[in-house]
């Protein structure tokens, strides 16, 4: 069975996500497309990838426009201190689809899971 949630923003509006459950490697690569011809380096990437997983995890809200998958323009026009608070509520998500990759330079850290490679 699945479930959503709504989830109410700082200005009273309120969104429903998709739930995580019904996702599909088909919804994954719609939200890659929107981050596939980014310029401007990681912070665009970052910002692209969000908007193309709003697109594909929104299936209801509050506002007075269109959802983001019937017109991805629409992201533009919610209030900015919606904002962070949207892009949190998708976080736990995100992190699912797209979980951090290993960087090597947690090597050296004594935190790090991994072991120092040979030098």
């Amino acid at each position: 069975m699945s479930t959503t949630e709504r989830h109410r923003l700082p200005s009273g509006a309120w969104v429903q996500i998709r739930d995580p459950h019904t996702l599909r490697r088909g919804d994954k690569q719609k939200a890659l497309r929107a981050v596939k011809d980014a310029d401007g380096g990681d912070i665009a990437a970052g910002l692209d990838l969000v908007n193309g997983l709003l697109q594909v995890l929104i299936i209801d809200w509050s506002y007075e426009f269109p959802i983001p998958s019937a017109s991805p323009d629409s992201l533009d026009l919610i209030p900015l201190e919606d904002d962070d608070a949207l892009t949190e509520v998708i976080e736990p998500i995100r992190a699912v689809l797209f979980p951090n990759k290993p960087d090597p330079a947690d090597a050296k850290d004594p935190a790090s899971p991994t072991e120092p490679s040979a030098d």
